[in-house]
């Protein structure tokens, strides 16, 4: 049985897991990594291993949050200094977020290598629900804003936040859709999602 670890011990050790196993996710990827690798750099048994994660999938999943929440304010921050919103300003942001999500490593490998697939399988679905409406308390006070300022249209925020959200996923079907008409297809998307959502003449660029 692993020994108990006092408040500040727990705190530097799940530290340490964060940043290893983001380093070791990101060479060797989710299926190629085990416990074992993860509790080594991190100084720990296997067993007091589950004293912090209850796999190696919710591991994966913490690291995730953290760069989404890294990306989140750095949009957020981003989306305060463009009103007057506009079409324009909002294909910006759009071609800005997939940019910055393909560029990260660890995002890279969840999306083009499908490793989504097996941390989706095995993560419980209360997790990914917490993480979707966390995702829809971030924004939908900014989407109300929007729509009160007259930027965006009416209708449930909620939705409006799914719309945004589900460009993200169009990167995992970039093989279905053809690696060649991909860059097209995911232009056009955003060209939908602007001219759906926000109010303005619809020749504006």
């Amino acid at each position: 049985m692993p020994r108990p670890f006092n408040k500040e011990e727990k705190k530097e050790i799940r530290t340490k897991l964060l940043i290893e196993g983001k380093d070791l996710f990101i060479r060797f990827g989710l299926k190629k990594t085990g416990i074992a690798e993860l509790t080594k750099t991190a100084g720990i048994s296997q067993g007091a291993f589950y004293l912090f994660f209850n796999s190696k999938e919710e591991l994966y999943f913490a690291i995730l949050e953290q760069e989404e929440q890294v990306i989140r304010d750095r949009f957020l921050k981003w989306l305060s200094k463009a009103e007057p919103l506009n079409r324009s300003k909002f294909r910006e942001f759009l071609r800005l977020a997939v940019k910055v999500f393909e560029e990260n490593p660890l995002l890279r490998r969840l999306w083009l290598e499908r490793e989504i697939d097996d941390l989706l399988s095995k993560l419980p679905s209360s997790l990914m629900e917490q993480h979707t409406a966390r995702d829809t308390e971030v924004l939908g006070p900014l989407i109300k804003h929007w729509q009160d300022a007259g930027y965006i249209i009416k209708g449930s925020p909620e939705v409006i936040a799914g719309v945004i959200r589900a460009l993200f996923l169009l990167p995992l079907h970039y093989q279905e859709i053809g690696e060649d008409l991909f860059p097209e297809v995911l232009e056009r998307y955003i060209d939908f999602i602007s001219n759906g959502l926000i109010i303005g003449d619809s020749n504006e660029r």
